[in-house]
């Protein structure tokens, strides 16, 4: 005879505060949504994430919750970031946003149009007035 299943015994399921957390894709939702970033986190952040919280370290997993998360629509896909579809835009931080300023406007007639070679220099400086970059001759196109 097989054993009592819950409707033969009238025992209700057990429901879990946070059943999502039982599947690596549940854990690739809380994840996206502990990390906050407003362009989406990538797949490296979510790895590091759920080896530090939930012990899981499966690339072949994580990579098959992910495509199966784009593919049933939990998930939305954005170059290589990943945010839970349906879950209210996270604001871009005013902090994180470049300001440029330009110090010294260059003299003459002709504007850069694509394909034509640049050169510049300039001063990469933090708020605090530290240097982290700066270049005196620095040529693109």
């Amino acid at each position: 005879m097989p054993p009592p299943t819950s409707a033969s015994t009238g025992a209700s399921k057990k429901i879990t505060k946070e059943p999502s957390k039982a599947t690596v894709l549940g854990k690739v939702v809380v994840a996206i949504r502990a990390l906050k970033c407003h362009k989406g986190s990538s797949r490296q952040a979510i790895a590091k994430y759920l080896k530090s919280e939930f012990t899981v370290d499966n690339a072949n997993a994580l990579k098959k919750a992910l495509k199966d998360g784009v593919k049933r629509g939990v998930l939305e896909q954005r170059g290589q970031s990943f945010l839970v579809a349906g879950d209210e835009a996270i604001p871009e931080p005013a902090d994180s946003r470049v300001e440029i300023v330009d110090v010294v406007v260059g003299e003459g007639e002709a504007e850069a149009d694509d394909g034509d070679t640049v050169t510049v220099s300039y001063v990469g400086k933090l708020d605090d007035g530290h240097t982290f970059d700066s270049a005196k001759s620095f040529q693109f196109v």
